[in-house]
């Protein structure tokens, strides 16, 4: 018994074309779902009156650095939340770019051959070699099998175009988190900073050397800044070898007595292990309580106070006093110990 011929369901040139018709074309924006706002740790009530007193002021700035410290850790997360973002908006624009790729060559060929169907319009061509109705040519089976296909391409194509848009969506509402973070930021340190130049004009000390006719200011509230304080009390005073005060001193020891009054006992009296402590100054950023080194051993030291000039107790036979860094040509590096 011969074989039973292959049976299809019968589909008409007008209803090939118009599945031809189906493209890739755009599909409405998917709006984003948007997670919480930003919301920033400043407060958003009206601004308190500044203090007036150095007790005051200090109390503002140690609360303005710990919320400066607060929205920078903020900020450090959402760039990190945006390095992510990006690269997930990267990958679904490649994975939608790779599948419209896909369905280019598919689509031209179903577009030949549905012409090629709907053109030549005989029977032979659209149904069987005998043109029965009862089962269609080749032809026309492969073009709505193509069609199918291309219809499944296309619901994947949108699935990829959408997951880019979403993509797109959440990069774009984290980068709007991380300038409102960034800008928080930026309002707090200005704050800090505004507390801080209020503190040292509060907190500035003038001091005339009687012996060296030099005046000198220090600036500033921190605890190298007290320290040079403390040691400026002590104009006047011997030079001795060794001596850490509190009535005499050489070079380290002043140093190491003049932090002892401020609550940092136990430094070591010596220039080479006091370079060793701290962090690193160039000469351009000195500030007040900056301790300066000379020599290529390191075998004298004094307290930057501003404006060039430093306070030390230089040699036997001499005494605590003011002088100027450019009467030295040894100068060989600085350091701040907080």
């Amino acid at each position: 018994m011969a074989p039973a011929p292959r049976r299809w369901r019968r589909i008409t040139p007008a209803a090939t074309a118009t599945m031809l018709l189906i493209g890739l074309g755009t599909t409405a924006p998917v709006a984003a779902h948007a997670s919480s706002p930003f919301r920033l740790a400043a407060s958003a009530a009206s601004p308190t009156p500044m203090p007036t007193t150095e007790e005051g002021l200090r109390k503002s700035l140690d609360k303005l650095n710990e919320e400066a410290e607060i929205l920078t850790e903020k900020y450090n997360k959402t760039r990190v939340d945006l390095g992510n973002a990006k690269k997930a908006e990267q990958a679904a624009a490649r994975q939608a770019a790779t599948l419209r790729a896909q369905a280019i060559p598919a689509r031209e060929q179903l577009g030949r051959l549905a012409a090629a169907n709907y053109m030549a319009g005989t029977p032979d061509l659209i149904f069987g070699a005998e043109g029965s109705p009862e089962g269609l040519s080749e032809r026309a089976y492969l073009t709505q099998s193509q069609t199918i296909a291309i219809q499944a391409l296309q619901k994947q194509i949108e699935a990829a175009e959408s997951a880019q848009r979403n993509a797109e969506a959440k990069t774009a509402q984290v980068e709007k988190a991380t300038e409102a973070a960034k800008k928080a930021r930026e309002t707090a340190r200005k704050k800090v900073a505004e507390v801080m130049k209020r503190l040292d004009k509060l907190t500035t000390t003038r001091v005339s050397d009687p012996r060296s006719g030099l005046r000198a200011t220090v600036k500033g509230s921190g605890l190298p800044a007290d320290m040079a304080r403390k040691a400026l009390s002590k104009l006047g005073s011997p030079y001795v070898w060794a001596a850490s005060g509190p009535n005499s001193f050489d070079c380290s020891g002043l140093v190491v007595w003049a932090y002892g009054q401020v609550g940092k006992p136990g430094l070591p009296h010596y220039t080479g292990a006091l370079y060793g402590e701290g962090t690193k100054v160039s000469r351009g950023q000195l500030r007040s309580g900056d301790l300066v080194y000379f020599g290529g051993s390191l075998h004298h030291m004094g307290i930057y106070l501003s404006d060039g000039k430093y306070v030390h107790a230089p040699q036997t036979g001499d005494v605590v006093k003011i002088s100027k860094l450019s009467d030295r040509s040894d100068y060989a590096g600085a350091n701040r110990i907080s």
